[in-house]
């Protein structure tokens, strides 16, 4: 027979969470997130820019609207991953090489 625990009440409860990390303010003030300073993603219209070039380049013929719209996404976020890596480099910090 097993004997019930007992609650210790000379504890502090614990301090309520509000927010998350991203609303919560801090004493960066307005230093930009390290995430979002190099996290680019391609907006919609970008991408649909991109697209439109590539259904002009092969000569306006119809059909391969999906293919258009995929290969633009993929060399947009290829680009940002490369300018990424870029400043990184350019910043020359603990994660800069040689």
């Amino acid at each position: 027979m097993s004997t019930p625990r007992r609650r210790r009440r000379d504890r502090e409860p614990l301090p309520e969470i509000v927010g998350t990390p991203a609303t919560v303010p801090n004493a960066t003030g307005d230093i930009r997130n390290a995430v979002e300073h190099v996290a680019i993603e391609p907006t919609h219209e970008d991408i649909a820019r991109r697209a439109y070039q590539l259904f002009e380049d092969r000569g306006g013929e119809h059909g391969h609207d999906w293919d258009d719209w995929l290969q633009a996404e993929r060399e947009l976020r290829d680009e940002a991953v490369v300018g990424v890596f870029g400043r990184i480099l350019a910043m020359g910090g603990p994660y800069a090489t040689a």
